[in-house]
């Protein structure tokens, strides 16, 4: 079942236009791409590329592997296989590279900018929803002030009526 790119948040007709001049027509281009590539789409900019990632790998249906794979991975994070390392570590003599540990560096990379992408997304959320809260706000008050013009105005208008009848 093929989804739509347009089914993304924050791709609208226009964006999925740019996104297919540059070769981007699925959903799982879009959530395999780079922030950085995505950005320097025009168009698309460092706030919106986080964002419309996040959302696109949302969408990704999740594979049978990959539900196995998250079944296993709180399985080996647990705190033992910590400890058997640590332990392993000291009864070891220095023969040991750093080798072995440069693997998982990287990997801890990716998290600390999956969650800083995340923090992102979530900061530029909250920021919309405030100033959609805002323009919200100063409609109602202007909505008001214009009510409140227009009644002013009628009992000006009632006021000088009465004041030519009079007459």
């Amino acid at each position: 079942m093929e989804q739509d790119i347009s089914n993304v948040k924050y791709v609208g007709q226009a964006t999925a236009t740019r996104l297919a001049e540059h070769g981007i027509t699925t959903i799982e281009q879009l959530a395999a791409m780079d922030i950085e590539v995505l950005a320097a789409i025009p168009g698309i900019g460092a706030t919106t590329a986080p964002l419309m990632l996040a959302s696109a790998q949302a969408l990704l249906p999740t594979t049978a592997i990959e539900a196995e794979a998250e079944e296993v991975a709180p399985v080996t994070s647990t705190d033992e296989p910590v400890l058997a390392a640590e332990t392993v570590l000291e009864e070891a003599d220095d023969d040991v590279s750093d080798d072995a540990f440069t693997e998982e560096e990287p990997a801890e990379v990716s998290d600390k900018k999956a969650k800083k992408a995340d923090k992102k997304a979530k900061k530029a959320l909250k920021k919309a929803a405030k100033k959609a809260k805002k323009q919200a706000k100063e409609a109602k008050k202007a909505e008001r002030k214009a009510a409140k013009k227009a009644d002013k105005k009628a009992k000006k208008a009632a006021k000088k009526a009465a004041k030519a009848a009079k007459a």
